[in-house]
């Protein structure tokens, strides 16, 4: 890391660290949901190709 890096963060306010990693959460929880909603989406499509045929 870069020492203006590391200056960096040694300033930052404990609010904005909060603030960041409610964001991650919220950021991971999108991909988790999108995830689920994707294979979702392929098993109704592949179930509605397999009654179909």
């Amino acid at each position: 890391m870069s020492n203006a890096l590391l200056l960096r963060r040694a300033h930052r306010n404990p609010l904005s660290e909060v603030r960041e990693a409610r964001q991650l959460r919220m950021l991971q929880t999108s991909a988790i949901v999108s995830g689920i909603a994707g294979v979702t989406v392929t098993a109704l499509a592949f179930v509605t190709i397999g009654l179909g045929a």
